[in-house]
Parts: C-alpha cells; sequence; structure tokens
C-alpha cells in the first residue's frame, strides 16, 4: 500500500530491482467523435399528433370495444383541448357517451382508456410505425 504512495520515477527503480511488478494497462480504444445531437420534442421529428396519438385513441377505443374512430380533422378539433382524457371527455360530452361507458364509471374508465392509449402509442414508436417527418 505504501508502494501506491511513492512517484513514479521511484516505482519505476523499484520495479526494476525487485520481483514487485505493476500491472500493464490495456489501451482503451478512442472514442468516435460526436456526429449529431439530437434535440425533440413530441412533433418536431415526426408529426405525432395525427399519425401517433390519434392512431393510439382509436387503436384503444377498438380494443375495448368502443364504436369511435377519430379523423384527422376531428382529432384536429380536438386538439384545442389540451389533455388526453379531457379531449375524450369533451368529445364524448359533445357526441354522447357510448353505452359501454356508462355514467357511473366514465372517469375511471376514461383514465384506463388513457393509460392503454399510452402504451399503444410507445409501442407503435418502439416498432417505428410513427413516420418521420420530410426532410428527417
Amino acid at each position: 500500500l505504501l508502494l501506491l504512495l511513492l512517484p513514479l520515477s521511484l516505482l519505476t527503480r523499484l520495479h526494476s530491482t525487485t520481483a514487485f511488478s505493476l500491472p500493464t494497462p490495456t489501451p482503451t480504444p478512442p472514442t468516435p467523435p460526436i456526429q449529431a445531437i439530437l434535440f425533440d420534442c413530441d412533433g418536431v421529428l415526426a408529426d405525432t399528433e395525427p399519425d401517433g396519438h390519434r392512431v393510439a385513441f382509436n387503436l384503444a377505443f377498438q380494443n375495448n370495444d368502443i364504436p369511435e374512430s377519430w379523423s384527422v380533422s376531428r382529432y384536429g378539433k380536438l386538439l384545442e383541448i389540451g389533455g388526453g382524457k379531457e379531449r375524450m371527455t369533451a368529445h364524448w360530452n359533445e357526441v354522447g357517451w357510448p353505452e359501454r361507458i356508462p355514467p357511473e364509471g366514465r372517469a375511471e374508465t376514461v383514465k384506463e382508456l388513457h393509460l392503454k392509449k399510452t402504451d399503444i402509442f410507445m409501442t407503435l414508436i418502439d416498432e417505428g410505425k410513427i413516420p418521420l417527418r420530410s426532410g428527417v
């Protein structure tokens, strides 16, 4: 332990005159230079609202036997409302609630649907099913 605190010149002399040896350091390969740094917000690299979130909402509806499918134009209008749960609630308050969602369970069902929609959205991203914007 004391040898580790000695100057390198002394360690070198000790190494050459005794059985003591230091491990030879393994050279590390050079790190390649950074080619690019990408900063992204939802919707910059891909048009995630119509091509991702809307699709995920529709799949969540379909997977839960809710007869609903939002068109691009309808979803565009719904984007004036902040938040996915709030969008679903406002939409069904306007057009009527599906029979599958009884009044006493609406808030919980909307919350569950939104969680399922988010899972579907993440799967769409992971599987590369949301197209990049032109030029990206």
